[in-house]
């Protein structure tokens, strides 16, 4: 039950941090914004949410260098929010069910 606790830690993190980035703007991330997303991205891979580590470290790359950018395509940087973003809400409810399931069995 710890497992699915501090997973559910780590997805709620996550979450809270996209929609810090959200609200910040794609264009104008803060550095402590961007230095999280890192650090959470090795939190995600160490705990087997490899996917969400891997776009994350996409994402913050992406967010990186739309500072530096004149044009306004930030079309990668959206695909890849709402692939998190997608991801996480998908892992949340199998998180939901596998609770659910093991207090059945008990």
């Amino acid at each position: 039950m710890e497992e699915m606790d501090y997973l559910e830690e780590v997805l709620g993190e996550t979450k809270r941090l996209l929609s810090d980035l959200f609200t910040s703007g794609l264009v104008s991330a803060h550095d402590g914004t961007l230095e999280e997303m890192d650090k959470i991205s090795d939190t995600c891979r160490q705990c087997g949410l490899t996917f969400a580590g891997e776009k994350l470290k996409e994402l913050a790359e992406e967010v990186k260098a739309n500072r530096h950018r004149m044009s306004g395509d930030f079309d990668r940087a959206v695909d890849l929010f709402c692939s998190l973003d997608q991801y996480l809400s998908l892992c949340e409810r199998k998180l939901t069910l596998d609770k659910v399931r093991t207090w059945q069995i008990i």
